[in-house]
């Protein structure tokens, strides 16, 4: 059966293009507004880290049964351990969370101290007990930062250098540019949020992050490959 040819009238081409003109003036503009946000937002406000890139001590503790997280950071403020923070894991499973500093860092005093949040926890509650305790340096924790962002950023320039490879130089350069105007208005909704309700950024945050990063390069990149062949 011979192909059939469909020809658009050239008013409807030309809405059409003025539409996708509009709209690119529209998310390069919303690109950089975010952009703007974010960075006024993280020079004004800092992350909320979590421990395990700005380093410290996590103690993990069971109750036999459910309590409320609050009972516990209460029985912790009375013993004088006001600095901690406590998170749930289940129910009865709590993370006793210290920042860093030498007490918590040294391995001759580190014991100690998960003997006295033990030691408090247990005049509220005589079972309870200690079934991990975790420490992580604040020179790890940095290191473990830059990896795990490293790591997405190497990936995605992968995926951008196959375009430009394959279809020239000119493809590779749309792509590059198409790619940083979407990432930086999805990457950076996504600090802003972080920044302004001060979630705790871990490391699952930084992985969702980086997960992100790689499905936007990996759609433009698609995209801009179809592009080319038509």
């Amino acid at each position: 059966m011979p192909a059939v040819e469909v020809e658009l009238p050239a008013g409807l081409l030309y809405e059409c293009g003025v539409m996708v003109l509009y709209f690119a003036r529209f998310t390069s503009l919303s690109a950089l507004v975010i952009l703007l946000v974010t960075t006024l937002l993280l020079a004004t406000e800092r992350l909320n880290f979590a421990m395990e890139f700005t380093g410290g001590m996590s103690i993990q503790v069971h109750y036999p049964e459910a309590v409320a997280s609050k009972s516990v950071q209460d029985t912790l403020v009375r013993a004088g351990l006001g600095d901690v923070s406590v998170k749930v894991g289940y129910p009865s499973n709590f993370f006793i969370v210290f920042p860093p500093r030498d007490e918590v860092l040294s391995p001759q005093t580190a014991p100690l101290l998960v003997q006295r949040v033990i030691a408090a926890l247990r005049t509220e509650q005589s079972s309870v007990e200690a079934t991990s305790v975790e420490i992580v340096t604040p020179k790890i924790g940095r290191e473990v930062l830059m990896l795990g962002s490293a790591a997405p950023i190497l990936v995605c320039v992968a995926i951008m250098i196959y375009p430009a490879v394959r279809y020239g130089r000119r493809v590779g350069l749309s792509l590059a540019v198409t790619n940083i105007r979407n990432m930086v208005i999805v990457l950076g909704l996504f600090l802003s949020a972080f920044v302004v309700f001060q979630w705790e950024f871990s490391l699952v945050s930084l992985t969702v992050m980086g997960f992100l990063a790689i499905l936007v390069t990996g759609a433009d990149a698609v995209y801009a490959s179809r592009a080319s062949r038509s």
